[in-house]
């Protein structure tokens, strides 16, 4: 495969060393006055500080690219990364100082991919761009010949060097693990699947947060993320080798291991039985950026008023609750729940139902409106059920006769998970929704 390493480069040859690169995060050298030291206590004092550093970045970093590995296609078929840094799922550093290059065409060759196009005149191939983590021995010394050895070997490498091999898998990019379901799905970055047991904790504690007003948000969010994280990390385990019953230290295993640095298309027509390239296109933002600790608390502090609301301080108003709206069975009752006790003389005049015709929007006949103190819910009786396709209800906490709460007596905020009201002025709550019962009226 046609590279364009820097020339001062120095090729490795040889065969993976991984196994010269001891990892024992969890056993240490202990040394005594006198004590005779050998190769296997080396190997034990070299792999305890890279193991933990190994099992701290895996864990609580993750993989991803740190800096530069830019992804560009020179010319028409020439596929180009520039230097950088990445982190392995390992937590190994894969670092490359020098730019690397292929040939596209001497991949499909080397790839034998060149027999998917029999038959077909042109189509699409999907390869992903990764680094991953390689080693090679250099600098042989002089060292005593082992007897036992029948070469009567008297040297041996003394260095290793870690190196970052690029390559261009012949297959789409697997898409990167996202741990932590639960709180993800807390901050709206998650869906709750189905039979997701784990997604719907995690939408109730959601619902939860929204339903908290004022100064109280802060601490709810962080009551429940700090609650789900707690659940989440109970599901995490280390990987398995295939056949192996037993885990790994890391969260991934060696063959997954690489950073995806960019997802490629390769656009392929043959030509008269010779396969010719038509375009290559990459794009680098199908990877991971890993995040320097600073840049992750400045974007945390930017984002929170998304989270927990604008910094005005709400007044404690009354809301409506969205998750409890019900008709009765005839529908001719709408009953809906409200967070805080309301004073049931404001109700009156400031509840309204209407329902959308092809002429416009027609006021549905209010008999009562009635408020339950113990639950607290307002139960609207209509005239009649609503004769058009599409309802809405209007619950006003502005203008001159908006509901108001009786402790403390402020204005309706909204509905659950609105902006913030004030003791002077709040939100009107409105819904809209299909009619409760099928029903084929001519127009009001």
């Amino acid at each position: 495969m046609t590279t364009c390493d820097d020339v001062t480069a120095t090729p490795c040859s040889c065969d993976s060393c991984t196994a010269d690169l001891p990892v024992n995060p969890f056993v240490a050298l202990r040394v005594a006055y006198g004590m005779l030291l050998g190769e296997d206590d080396f190997r034990t004092m070299m792999g305890n500080p890279r193991g933990k550093q190994m099992l701290h970045s895996s864990w609580l970093h993750g993989s991803g690219v740190a800096w530069g590995y830019g992804v560009c296609v020179s010319g028409e078929r020439v596929l180009t990364v520039t230097p950088g840094l990445a982190i392995d799922g390992l937590g190994r550093e894969l670092l490359r100082e020098t730019t690397w290059c292929t040939d596209v065409r001497d991949w499909l060759v080397e790839e034998k991919l060149t027999r998917e196009l029999d038959g077909c005149s042109h189509r699409t191939l999907h390869a992903c761009l990764v680094a991953r983590f390689d080693c090679c021995p250099t600098a042989p010394v002089p060292t005593l010949a082992d007897p036992c050895d029948v070469t009567r070997k008297h040297d041996d490498f003394s260095r290793i060097v870690e190196t970052t091999e690029i390559a261009l898998l012949p297959c789409e990019c697997p898409c990167p693990p996202r741990p932590y379901h639960r709180v993800r799905v807390l901050l709206g970055l998650d869906e709750v699947g189905d039979r997701d047991v784990a997604g719907e904790q995690a939408r109730d504690a959601a619902e939860l947060v929204a339903r908290t007003s004022g100064d109280d948000r802060p601490r709810e969010l962080l009551c429940q993320f700090r609650r789900l994280a707690a659940l989440d990390v109970v599901d995490l385990t280390p990987a398995k080798e295939a056949g192996d019953p037993y885990p790994t230290l890391f969260p991934v295993t060696e063959d997954k291991a690489a950073v995806v640095l960019a997802c490629v298309e390769v656009d392929v027509r043959d030509t008269n039985g010779c396969p010719e390239v038509v375009e290559v296109r990459s794009d680098p933002t199908c990877r991971t950026a890993v995040l320097p600790t600073a840049t992750i608390q400045e974007l945390t502090c930017g984002l929170a008023p998304g989270l927990i609301g604008i910094s005005d301080r709400d007044a404690g108003g009354p809301r409506v609750i969205p998750e409890s709206l019900e008709w009765t069975p005839d529908g001719r009752v709408l009953v809906f729940a409200v967070t805080a006790a309301l004073n049931a003389g404001s109700l009156r005049r400031a509840v309204g139902i209407t329902s959308l015709s092809e002429r416009g929007w027609v006021d549905e006949d209010i008999d009562a409106v009635r408020y339950d103190p113990e639950v607290p819910a307002v139960r609207v009786h209509l005239a009649d059920r609503p004769i058009n396709d599409v309802v809405r209800l209007i619950v006003r906490g502005t203008g001159p006769t908006p509901v108001f709460g009786a402790d403390p007596p402020v204005p309706l905020a909204g509905l659950v998970g609105g902006p913030p009201g004030t003791a002077n002025d709040g939100h009107d709550a409105v819904l809209t929704f299909p009619n409760p019962i099928e029903y084929r009226g001519t127009d009001a």
